[in-house]
């Protein structure tokens, strides 16, 4: 029967979003939030395109990029689909810029860097250090 309870104690707790730590119940502040939020508390996860007028966001699995122009969807792709899953980091979008006319730069993980283009969404890893 103890060691029913002792299951309990644990299972309920991380099932509601909390963690255990050395026999404590810590809570975790990102239950419920923004899945690339987690690993990388200062993520940029959207961006806009003063030329093209673009914005791009993170989806909140944090994986799928979105494109959409004066409020109207233009594309949406799963860049750890697309490029693939970073060797190291954690699998989810952490960085999004427009720094180049026509492209975005995306960076997944720890340094795996992804160039989107803004009008299809076509991916293209550049590499990961």
């Amino acid at each position: 029967m103890r060691r029913w309870r002792a299951i309990a104690a644990i299972a309920l707790p991380l099932a509601a979003g909390i963690g255990g730590i050395g026999g404590l119940a810590v809570a975790n502040s990102n239950a419920g939030e923004h899945a690339s939020l987690g690993p990388y508390s200062d993520a940029v996860l959207s961006a806009t395109d003063a030329a093209s007028g673009i914005t791009l966001s993170v989806e909140p699995n944090g994986t799928v990029l979105s494109a959409e122009r004066a409020g109207k969807p233009l594309w949406a792709v799963d860049i750890i689909e697309a490029a693939g899953k970073p060797s190291t980091g954690f699998p989810v979008i952490r960085l999004v810029e427009t720094n180049k006319p026509g492209f975005a730069t995306v960076v997944v993980g720890k340094s795996r860097t992804v160039e989107v283009d803004l009008s299809t969404g076509a991916v293209h890893v550049l590499g990961e250090d």
